[in-house]
């Protein structure tokens, strides 16, 4: 644990970037397409100025334009 600890320590932008993309692909509910990807930069530079608070990336992830433009499942 404490080597895994400084390896994180050490690559927190690579960190940062494939946990944003992994809760932006769970809150999209489908696969990441290129086109997500400048939000997907944006969520990962908000995490950066907010010192990689976990808030920092639910609040990124929920106000990303792909996730306020995600089309909901119709229910008859």
């Amino acid at each position: 644990p404490r080597e895994l600890r400084t390896i994180l320590k050490d690559k927190k932008d690579l960190f940062a970037r494939c946990l944003a993309e992994k809760m932006l692909t769970y809150a999209l509910g489908r696969g990441l397409e290129h086109y997500d990807n400048p939000s997907l930069d944006e969520i990962t530079a908000g995490l950066a100025r907010n010192d990689f608070r976990f808030s920092a990336l639910v609040a990124g992830v929920v106000k990303s334009l792909p996730f306020r433009m995600r089309r909901g499942t119709e229910t008859p």
